[in-house]
């Protein structure tokens, strides 16, 4: 995946050559120098928010539904994260969410409980594994030629990674063992 905030190659002698800026018109990351041969195109502007790449709410929401993705307060405006963001160690569910909501591709843990997704990447994927698994049933509904057992197996195998119940690691849990007795 592209990263944003790199210079920009075509501007490397000026200054502020960052790409933080999103043409979606032409799928490109752009710097404020970039911008004015795309004026009447439809951008995005993409922030840093604790080293991770954030887009505001309110922009983002005239292109993509960001319902149920937990959003973020960031300088008084709502934001969302583009990607996914990693799990930090001593994670523990929020004191606001009883029941430990968790986001549907990552299992990262969400503060809000309606919201299912951490990022808008959690969410594309989900919703494309969903809308792929759909496609594939029907065409499956409509050819009865395969047997009930090679179906099941090519259920499992269509069924998203992301989807599939993640085993809980304890890597410290173990069999107690007591210390020696020297």
């Amino acid at each position: 995946m592209n990263k944003f905030f790199g210079s920009c190659g075509v501007h490397q002698h000026l200054r502020k050559n960052e790409k933080n800026v999103f043409c979606i018109d032409c799928s490109l990351r752009l710097c404020r120098h970039c911008m004015t041969s795309h004026c009447l195109h439809k951008k995005l502007q993409i922030c840093k928010y604790v080293y991770h790449d954030v887009v505001r709410l309110q922009e983002i929401q005239k292109h993509l539904d960001c319902s149920k993705i937990q959003t973020y307060k960031i300088n008084g405006e709502k934001a969302v994260h583009l990607n996914s963001r990693p799990q930090s160690k001593d994670a523990k569910p929020s004191t606001k969410a009883k029941f430990g909501a968790s986001c549907e591709a990552c299992g990262r843990y969400l503060q809000d409980m309606p919201n299912r997704y951490c990022s808008i990447a959690c969410k594309v994927i989900v919703v494309a594994c969903h809308n792929y698994n759909s496609e594939t049933n029907m065409s499956e509904m409509e050819s009865s030629s395969i047997s009930l057992a090679e179906s099941s197996e090519e259920m499992n195998a269509w069924v998203c990674p992301a989807l599939k119940p993640r085993r809980l690691l304890h890597k410290r849990k173990g069999i107690p063992r007591r210390a020696p007795l020297c």
